[in-house]
């Protein structure tokens, strides 16, 4: 079984249309959607219920924090994380899905390296921050903070106790488990513009996400993950 996770905070004008995409993209799949209204004040929560996904409410805690509270209530072995606001396919799931079962320890939808759908100084900051990885960690990722991801739920959950309550948990995953050996598949992907307002703050994002950036190639540099994974050599066969 697959937990589809998305974290949403004010995202009434999208989040019914992202249930329905995720449901259908997922037909063949035993699965659930786990809609995270991370204190939403214009109906989010409700319009999600609505379009069929279970709900779980936060009080405005944060992303990164509303993706942990979603995989500690998740019942599938293998967590999707996809945004609420309608930027990224949902149809690509399976094919996340598909490399994880296949042996892949994450499988992240890789967006491209600039796009219509992001602004110039964001694309230009999450640039630097690949380079830093490459030259410094020696990882080459095409995208370091893909919100479109499938993995463990094991994993994520082993991790929590280092996972940032903001937008950096997804930076934060992508390099513990690069630093962990295991094979991390990307997968490109189309991105669309988003429906509504970004929550995206520059100055104080950038900072966070920089701060992780530099514990995350201190693991590469090391060769060693953290050590919250160690216990979690898990087979991949037969994980539904």
């Amino acid at each position: 079984m697959i937990s589809v996770v998305i974290p949403a905070r004010d995202e009434v004008r999208a989040i019914a249309e992202v249930v329905r995409r995720v449901g259908e993209a997922l037909a063949g799949e035993a699965h659930e959607v786990l809609v995270v209204d991370d204190g939403s004040r214009d109906g989010t929560g409700e319009a999600a219920r609505e379009a069929g996904a279970r709900v779980l409410r936060l009080s405005g805690l944060g992303y990164g924090a509303a993706i942990k509270a979603g995989a500690a209530q998740a019942q599938g072995a293998l967590l999707a994380i996809i945004d609420a606001d309608g930027t990224y396919p949902e149809a690509a799931l399976p094919v996340l899905l598909a490399a994880v079962r296949g042996g892949a320890r994450q499988a992240i939808g890789a967006r491209p390296k600039r796009g219509a759908a992001e602004p110039f100084v964001r694309s230009a900051v999450k640039a630097l921050f690949r380079g830093s990885v490459r030259w410094l960690g020696g990882f080459t990722a095409p995208d370091l903070n893909s919100g479109l991801r499938v993995l463990r739920t094991a994993d994520l959950l082993a991790l929590a106790p280092l996972l940032p309550d903001r937008f950096s948990l997804t930076t934060t995953l992508t390099l513990a488990l690069a630093a962990a050996g295991d094979p991390i598949v990307f997968l490109p992907i189309a991105y669309h513009a988003r429906v509504g307002r970004s929550k995206w703050r520059p100055v104080r994002d950038t900072w966070l996400m920089g701060r992780t950036v530099a514990r995350g190639i201190g693991w590469l540099r090391a060769g060693q993950a953290p050590r919250a994974l160690a216990a979690l050599e898990l087979p991949m066969g037969g994980m539904g």
